[in-house]
C-alpha cells in the first residue's frame, strides 16, 4: 500500500497542475497552446486534430491533447501505453510512427546493421520500460520490443 501511495505521490507533478486548468468542452487549443507551450507534433484526427507534448524531465509520458473542429480541447490520451504499442504493424514508415508515439526519446543508428532504432520511455504498472522500434534503411519499421529500462540513465 505504502508503494501504491508513492507511486501516486511522484505522479502528482506539474503536469498534473497544468492539466488541471484546463476544462473538456471549454478550453480552446489557444488555452492548450498557452499552458503548454509550442507541441512537437500536430496530427490530423477525425473531428479535429492532436497537439502532441513529450513531458519533461525523463519524457516517461507523451500525451496527446485532443482539439475537435471547433478549436475546443476534447481531452487527451498518454500515447506510451502498451495498449498504443500494440498498434504498431511492421513497415509503417517514420512519419506513422512519429505521429502515433511523438518524438522519440532516443535514436541510435547501427550502421553494420543498416537498421536505426527508436526508444520511448515509459512507465509500465510503474516499471520504467522502454519501447523500441527498429527500420531498415528505407525507413520501414522492421520489428519492435519492449525492453526493462534499468540499466539506462537519462536522456541519450
Amino acid at each position: 500500500m505504502l508503494a501504491l501511495l508513492s507511486l501516486l505521490a511522484c505522479g502528482r507533478n506539474y503536469e498534473d497542475e497544468r492539466l488541471s486548468r484546463l476544462t473538456e468542452g471549454e478550453s480552446t487549443e489557444q488555452d492548450v497552446r498557452k499552458i503548454f507551450g509550442t507541441p512537437s507534433a500536430v496530427r490530423d484526427m477525425p473531428g479535429g486534430k492532436g497537439l502532441i507534448y513529450p513531458l519533461a524531465p525523463k519524457k516517461m509520458h507523451t500525451l496527446l491533447m485532443k482539439i475537435d473542429a471547433a478549436g475546443k480541447y476534447q481531452g487527451r490520451e498518454d500515447l506510451l501505453t502498451r495498449t498504443n504499442f500494440a498498434r504498431f504493424r511492421q513497415g509503417m514508415n517514420k512519419v506513422d510512427v512519429l505521429a502515433m508515439f511523438g518524438q522519440p526519446t532516443r535514436s541510435e543508428k547501427h550502421p553494420s546493421k543498416q537498421q536505426t532504432a527508436w526508444e520511448w520511455r515509459f512507465l509500465d504498472a510503474g516499471n520504467p520500460k522502454v519501447f523500441i522500434v527498429t527500420f531498415d534503411l528505407r525507413g520501414r519499421a522492421v520489428s519492435s520490443a519492449i525492453e526493462d529500462d534499468s540499466g539506462r540513465t537519462g536522456d541519450r
